[in-house]
């Protein structure tokens, strides 16, 4: 793959959904080694909660941010936690993703080629916006962070490069 062309398939890199993942209470006890009895207990303790549905089924469906939480939950009780202090640390681990999440969400201003190399823009660094924080990733992948005069910046698009 050309430089450009990695450049353009990063840039229409598109986000999956989990929205539409469903799983069945068989389905989420064999992909977590929690029993059924087990995530109809912590479901009834409201630890987890099943989907609403919409059908008149009556059988339990679990969506995607289920699963994670039950994984997180029967690590934590793997590691010898009670099972009060994994929900807490699970709900708390949980949490922390989403602030995470939330602050690349809004820091995010592009993937870029800078001085040949591909550069994550993290927007401006400063209140006065006069320096943009860079990142990318050396040989070894480690990241490593530049301040760049925005004036002088010209990032690079796949054309020009």
């Amino acid at each position: 793959m050309t430089e450009e062309s990695h450049f353009n398939h990063l840039t229409k890199f598109k986000k999956p959904t989990f929205d539409n993942l469903q799983f069945r209470i068989g389905e989420l006890a064999r992909m977590t080694g929690v029993s059924t009895r087990q995530l109809r207990y912590w479901e009834k303790q409201g630890y987890v909660s099943a989907s609403a549905r919409e059908d008149e089924q009556e059988s339990r469906l679990y969506g995607f941010p289920a699963y994670v939480k039950v994984t997180i939950i029967k690590q934590h009780l793997d590691d010898g936690e009670a099972l009060h202090e994994a929900v807490d640390a699970a709900n708390q681990q949980i949490e922390n993703v989403g602030v995470i999440q939330h602050i690349m969400k809004t820091a995010f201003q592009g993937l870029e080629t800078y001085e040949g190399q591909h550069v994550v823009n993290l927007g401006f660094f400063d209140a006065a916006e006069t320096q943009l924080l860079y990142v990318s990733l050396d040989d070894t992948g480690k990241a490593v962070y530049r301040l760049v005069d925005a004036k002088k910046a010209k990032p690079q698009t796949a054309a020009q490069s």
